[in-house]
């Protein structure tokens, strides 16, 4: 091993670490005021479509990763306070998905789109 990484390595982390700074945020806004039970579930949503592009950059999915960055991204414009989070995160998704689509050392069949 030659402890070298890659780009795509380190995005792959940021990617999972942006979610997670993600989760950490909503889940530290959940019980401010004017706490409802539509917010539960948008921080729901939101989340999970976070954690569903931090799996496909860990297995190397590309549809997982975009469908994490387009959730995160559509997500991401109907609260301001919350968007200031999820569009970083998204990006960071959408960018890591880019990169892992053009690594020619990704196999064909991890790629479906």
């Amino acid at each position: 091993m030659e402890g070298r990484y890659s780009l795509l390595d380190i995005l792959r982390g940021a990617s999972v670490v942006a979610v997670g700074l993600l989760t950490l945020v909503l889940l530290a806004l959940l019980p401010g005021p004017g706490f409802r039970t539509s917010r539960l579930v948008l921080f729901a949503v939101v989340i999970l479509f976070g954690w569903i592009g931090a799996a496909g950059a860990v297995s190397g999915r590309f549809g997982l990763l975009l469908t994490g960055a387009i959730g995160q991204f559509l997500l991401g414009f109907w609260n301001f306070t919350i968007g200031l989070v999820m569009l970083p995160t998204g990006a960071v998704l959408l960018v890591t998905a880019l990169l892992l689509r053009e690594d020619p050392s990704v196999s064909s069949e991890r790629r479906p789109l």
